[in-house]
């Protein structure tokens, strides 16, 4: 078996609009010719990684092992079609919730590619295919780490990965570090939420970080660092006040398409809200951060930004 070098790609401008078409033998030629492909990163709830075996006869990398899922669009097809496509193919998945988390050009000797990143997060079964791998499997992130560099992993995998997962972690990583750094021994909470925005907004580079604190049936804002906000938020209203409601994180790639969101900046594209819980389960204030990207939060963003306001709770409280 082998890849059909006459299939054809839509070649694209590193925006990703199409601009002609050529084959997968053209593309391949070392021309240089850009063309679009997707990535699915593919997670399960203990955070490890679920990485696929290239077979001894595809054209490029064979039997390395790669991101769970990857393959060319077709010409006429949307990436967003693609995904759906080779993820049904490799893995036998349908029902998944796919989050697009940026796309970048990748260069080799042979080959210009516009990739598309997405991520998910699946319990469900995964069936690889027989004829498209050779293996697949879940790795921790040490495996992943240790095989760095050693050839067993594809380096388009490895530079990616690096670049949207393992730089994320260890920046959160050295963050929750120098927070609990920050907070040891301090009693004042408004203090405690000053310098836990500022630790996160000059780590992370968000567009906005702050707290909104719950005072009687609303929130109010508390400390933050961005552009000014709005400092009343009703119970159940935008994404804060239904975080509040819910008890639970909310994630929003699309601040558009959120009912009722609120828009303290127009300059915002989306936003993640997580709420700040006592032992009992009451919400003692909401951690808001907003991005001018859009999708830019994901399942490690959540995790993390978790992580951190369960530690400040108990100051909050």
């Amino acid at each position: 078996m082998k890849d059909n070098q006459n299939e054809t790609f839509p070649l694209v401008d590193e925006e990703g609009t199409v601009i002609g078409k050529a084959t997968r033998g053209e593309c391949h030629s070392g021309s240089r010719l850009l063309h679009p492909v997707v990535h699915l990163h593919v997670f399960n709830v203990q955070g490890d990684v679920y990485l696929q075996k290239r077979p001894d006869w595809k054209d490029i990398q064979p039997g390395k092992w790669d991101t769970a899922v990857g393959g060319h669009v077709d010409f006429g097809e949307t990436p967003e079609d693609a995904l759906r496509r080779e993820v049904r193919e490799e893995l036998g998945i349908t029902d998944f919730t796919p989050t697009f988390i940026g796309k970048y050009v990748f260069e080799s000797q042979r080959e210009r590619e516009l990739v598309y990143v997405n991520r998910t997060t699946y319990e469900g079964e995964i069936r690889p295919s027989k004829e498209e791998l050779d293996d697949g499997r879940f790795w921790t992130m040490q495996e992943v780490r240790e095989a760095i560099g050693l050839g067993v992993l594809t380096p388009n995998f490895e530079n990616e990965f690096r670049r949207f997962f393992l730089e994320k972690i260890e920046k959160y990583r050295l963050l929750t570090a120098q927070i609990r750094a920050l907070i040891e021994g301090e009693t004042d909470n408004i203090a405690v939420m000053a310098n836990v925005c500022a630790a996160i907004h000059e780590t992370m580079g968000f567009f906005w970080t702050g707290f909104y604190r719950v005072q009687d049936n609303e929130l109010l804002l508390g400390p933050f660092q961005g552009p000014v906000a709005c400092m009343h938020i009703g119970f159940g209203h935008g994404v804060c006040g239904t975080a509040w409601k819910q008890r639970q994180t909310i994630v929003v790639p699309d601040v558009e398409q959120f009912p009722g969101h609120i828009a303290c900046s127009s300059l915002s594209r989306s936003e993640i809200v997580v709420p700040v819980l006592s032992k009992d389960g009451k919400v003692l204030a909401v951690l808001d951060i907003d991005s001018k990207e859009l999708s830019t939060f994901d399942d490690t963003d959540r995790h993390c930004l978790e992580d951190i306001c369960q530690l400040i709770a108990p100051l909050l409280g």
